[in-house]
């Protein structure tokens, strides 16, 4: 405190937040991590299913087919660790990788070719089935299980994209921008409690970014492959105990602000898991 007066320092956490915006601040996080703590299989809507079916083999399908173009091998070379954990098929292939590494390598393959689906202005699935696909087979989890995660990131996604869309106009490829924080709902697979699946979020969100002159490059793939990377990374971490903003999101200084500084709603109360967005 004497340094910080003496230096004229101001509390640039608070400064411009009065009580009201921070209360408010905490209502995000906390809605989503009581999502992720809570949401079932037995509670997804069934007219989702046949969509969660259709977008897993929609994935695998593009992932065949771009697995051969040069920046799966550029990556794969690069960045994927030899001799690592073996916990996951790469693009499901007889090589063995690391599950962060098998999610890098498949959203990469993923959008290569860009006739991955498309919705919530980006390309949600590229991100979170190769995502899901890793850590499910790290972790052994079921099918419902899986489809549970699945819809679970998306529903992430769309919560946060609908307090502001217009993310392409800014230079942002928001499927760089959400997916890693929609690829934390690996958290669901891991059955963590609330304030992990918090942490996992609030780590995810520090790892997002992506932009859009690098469209038409190898660039823009990577941007899937690594928003699938990130994002099981951060649910690990969370997992591991680091800590994280409890408010990142929303805060007057967090993701919403950072990417929307004149336009995130930040008040808006959350629906993902009272109205369902996959439809």
């Amino acid at each position: 405190m004497f340094f910080n007066k003496l230096l004229g320092w101001k509390n640039y956490l608070t400064e411009d937040c009065d009580d009201a915006s921070i209360a408010m601040t905490a209502m995000l996080t906390s809605d989503l991590e009581r999502f992720l703590e809570g949401v079932r299989y037995e509670q997804l809507p069934p007219r989702t299913l046949p969509l969660v079916r259709n977008a897993f083999t929609d994935t695998v399908g593009v992932i065949t087919v771009g697995i051969t173009e040069p920046l799966v091998d550029i990556v794969r070379r690069t960045l994927v660790e030899a001799g690592g954990r073996q916990e996951a098929r790469a693009c499901l292939s007889a090589i063995r990788v690391s599950a962060p590494d098998a999610a890098l390598v498949g959203g990469a393959a993923g959008h290569a070719l860009d006739h991955d689906d498309h919705s919530l202005t980006g390309h949600p699935s590229t991100v979170l089935v190769p995502a899901i696909l890793a850590e499910a087979e790290a972790l052994g989890s079921s099918g419902s299980e899986m489809v549970t995660a699945y819809v679970a990131g998306y529903e992430v996604w769309a919560e946060l994209i609908r307090r502001d869309a217009s993310h392409h106009k800014k230079g942002w490829h928001p499927t760089a921008v959400f997916g890693v924080i929609a690829a934390a709902a690996a958290a669901v697979l891991r059955r963590l409690p609330a304030e992990r699946a918090a942490a996992a979020l609030a780590i995810a969100a520090s790892h997002a970014g992506g932009l859009a002159p690098n469209f038409g490059t190898m660039t823009k793939p990577y941007h899937a492959g690594l928003a699938a990377r990130n994002g099981l990374t951060a649910t690990r971490l969370a997992a591991a105990g680091m800590t994280a903003g409890r408010d990142t999101l929303e805060n007057a200084q967090g993701f919403l602000n950072a990417f929307s500084p004149s336009s995130a709603d930040r008040e808006s109360p959350v629906k993902a898991g009272k109205e369902w967005y996959l439809k």
